[in-house]
């Protein structure tokens, strides 16, 4: 009864607060949930890999603790987590033919215009073959060694392995980040907000994974937060750096299909750049393909960046530059000190939501102030994921699994689950 009193009141406490102007810039209301402390389970383990599994039982997140080089750890992907790997793709193949049958009238918005005809002539698996022959020559050959490693483990034929990582580069995602330190946050660390906005009912949602990678074939020891089958990152962490993505619809420039998919780029810098500078100097020098957002998080230099990245330009934005460039600054959007942000609408957003809150707490944001932005602004609704540099700690919410459950709820409504990096990054595999 006590715990009940007390969650009551905090619930009111936070009723208080946010009625105070900040649920009149904000279209939702804040995560009800308390953060999921529990330790991960062991479930499983083979000669590179252990496989654990945290969160209660209606909302589970696994946790694939790799080591090796990168045709061991795709292998010990593959092998420990087989069954759901297996569904991903069956799963996951059945919803892109769903909606290749209805892309004209609903889902053009999704795709190149350049693959629509193909995919409509020869299928979409004629336009994911198309992009992995324009990116191969790009593609450092790391990458398919894992993928075969992760199809030789799951017995998943290595083309349809690799058509499904070339399923990002077709694709758009309407997604927030912010990035606060210094100043602006309770400790003086540096925390990270990623939240993923892309159509929950995508079978992605039904095994998600946080992938702890110990490389031994070169570069940091790393973690990213996605799904059974994919090694390719779009939420990741490594301590030195961590990197979150947003597609840039307002961009007009020239593009190109010939390129390192952006998804391997972001993960190279987790694996192999310790500072923002190391990564901005990848971006700069790499064969770049679509229009992106790219948030850049590091421990070396204690801030944040936003790039907007594309094939012809790289542009840098820091807590003291107007953003977006070449646009009138929203009013909505204004510069906060220590604070870089931007949030799931199309650039420049008139949506006060995120720069309200920030302003507000500004001094004392902490995890809790990203876990309940994300309810606030209702974003994350396929995941979303908070990092905390000076804790060495990630804050995980995924989507609703259950085919039963609907409608799907979202990740930003559901309770975040703290993955302990501090252990999963320093521990052996004996």
């Amino acid at each position: 009864m006590k715990i009940v009193i007390y969650l009551s009141a905090i619930l009111f406490i936070f009723s208080i607060f946010y009625s105070g102007g900040v649920n009149a810039q904000c279209s939702g209301s804040p995560n009800p949930y308390p953060i999921y402390t529990e330790a991960a389970v062991l479930v499983n383990t083979s000669s590179h890999g252990k496989l654990y599994v945290t969160g209660p039982s209606d909302n589970l997140v696994n946790i694939l603790n790799v080591y090796g080089t990168a045709y061991q750890r795709g292998f010990a992907h593959g092998s420990l987590m087989k069954a759901q790997v297996d569904n991903v793709y069956a799963d996951f193949f059945g919803f892109i033919t769903e909606m290749v049958n209805e892309l004209v009238k609903k889902y053009a918005d999704y795709l190149p215009l350049e693959f629509v005809d193909l995919i409509e002539k020869a299928g979409i698996g004629a336009a994911l073959d198309l992009t992995a022959v324009l990116t191969k020559d790009f593609t450092p050959q790391h990458f398919f060694d894992e993928m075969q490693g992760l199809a030789d483990g799951s017995g998943i034929p290595y083309k349809t392995v690799l058509r499904l990582h070339m399923f990002p580069e077709l694709i758009k995602a309407a997604c927030s980040m912010i990035g606060a330190w210094g100043g602006a946050t309770a400790n003086s660390g540096l925390l990270q907000l990623r939240a993923l906005d892309f159509n929950p009912e995508a079978p992605l949602r039904y095994h998600p994974v946080v992938i702890v990678s110990h490389p031994t074939d070169g570069g940091n020891t790393f973690s990213s937060l996605a799904w059974a089958g994919f090694i390719g990152t779009m939420t990741g962490y490594s301590q030195r750096t961590a990197i979150c993505e947003k597609y840039w619809f307002a961009y007009n420039g020239t593009s190109s299909r010939s390129g390192t998919p952006w998804h391997f780029l972001l993960r190279d810098i987790l694996q192999y750049d310790s500072s923002i500078d190391d990564a901005l100097n990848r971006i700069y020098n790499a064969h770049r393909t679509c229009s992106i957002y790219v948030g850049l998080g590091s421990n070396t230099t204690n801030d944040f960046r936003a790039v907007e990245y594309s094939h012809q330009v790289v542009r840098v934005f820091d807590d003291q530059t107007p953003f977006p460039a070449f646009a009138p600054q929203p009013a909505a959007h204004p510069l906060i000190p220590e604070v870089v942000y931007i949030d799931k609408h199309v650039q420049p957003s008139n949506d006060a939501c995120l720069s309200s809150v920030l302003q507000k707490q500004h001094g004392a944001i902490n995890v809790q102030t990203y876990i309940d932005i994300t309810g606030l602004a209702e974003t994350g609704d396929l995941h979303a994921a908070v990092y905390d540099f000076t804790a060495n700690q990630m804050y995980v919410s995924v989507a609703s699994q259950d085919p039963s459950v609907i409608p799907i709820i979202p990740a930003y409504q559901r309770q975040f689950l703290q993955i302990d990096l501090e252990y999963f990054f320093n521990e052996s595999f004996e």
